[in-house]
């Protein structure tokens, strides 16, 4: 199963977890490259994002690395290791151990999995204008679509005024992603749920848009856990 790690490209972001920390501690960072069977090497990460998390790189932590592969199906894999050795120069590097095994979950048609991706919304005019723009956030994601909410808008007395969503809408997507730039997806409102103040959304994708949805999965990382659970 290690074979998976040789489809990975240079420069490609990966997820990292330091695993041994009792709060939740992850950064991503570039791949730089393999030595096989000795070590998996990356990138340390950047000092002014994940100054703090840099401290407790060194020898012998205890880590989960997490990657997209994109290719005909889509692959999220993930594998446990430990630091080897952090080298200066040229640059600094992390030289991680081989792992033993590496898991996979090939994200299939229809199999929706836990994310959390911030998202500007707007809903798109038969002219293709927006007549309503917001933020609100990706809860779960799909190859053909997601799950989304987003707080009611206010009137001038604050009161929460419920949106006029209508199955059929179109909306475009936004997602800021580190790495990936913006990612834009074009939708169709297909559910709509309105309650205590927030609306929740299912949306379709529209066809035709496979690199944008792979630079999705890409970017979000999604934890291999929540994806394993989807599929219970």
């Amino acid at each position: 199963m290690t074979g998976k790690i040789q489809q990975l490209t240079v420069g490609q972001r990966v997820e990292i977890q330091i695993s041994g920390l009792n709060v939740p501690a992850r950064f991503q960072t570039d791949f730089v490259g393999v030595i096989k069977g000795r070590w998996f090497i990356v990138a340390m990460p950047d000092a002014k994002r994940y100054g703090e998390l840099r401290e407790h790189l060194h020898e012998g932590v205890p880590l989960i690395v997490r990657f997209v592969l994109e290719n005909d199906n889509g692959e999220i894999c993930a594998f446990r290791t430990d630091i080897d050795f952090v080298v200066n120069h040229p640059t600094k590097m992390l030289f991680l151990d081989w792992p033993g095994q590496v898991e996979s979950r090939v994200i299939r048609q229809g199999r929706r999995f836990d994310a959390f991706l911030p998202a500007e919304i707007n809903r798109l005019t038969e002219d293709n204008g927006s007549d309503l723009t917001d933020n609100g956030v990706i809860l779960d994601v799909s190859e053909t679509g997601c799950r989304l909410k987003h707080k009611y808008s206010t009137d001038e007395d604050g009161e929460p005024q419920k949106p006029d969503w209508e199955s059929g809408q179109r909306v475009q997507l936004t997602v800021q992603q580190k790495g990936n730039g913006e990612v834009k997806l074009g939708c169709i409102v297909r559910q709509i749920k309105c309650k205590e103040g927030e609306c929740e959304l299912g949306m379709q994708f529209n066809g035709n848009q496979k690199d944008a949805i792979n630079a999705l999965f890409s970017g979000s990382l999604v934890d291999i856990n929540a994806l394993a659970r989807s599929g219970e």
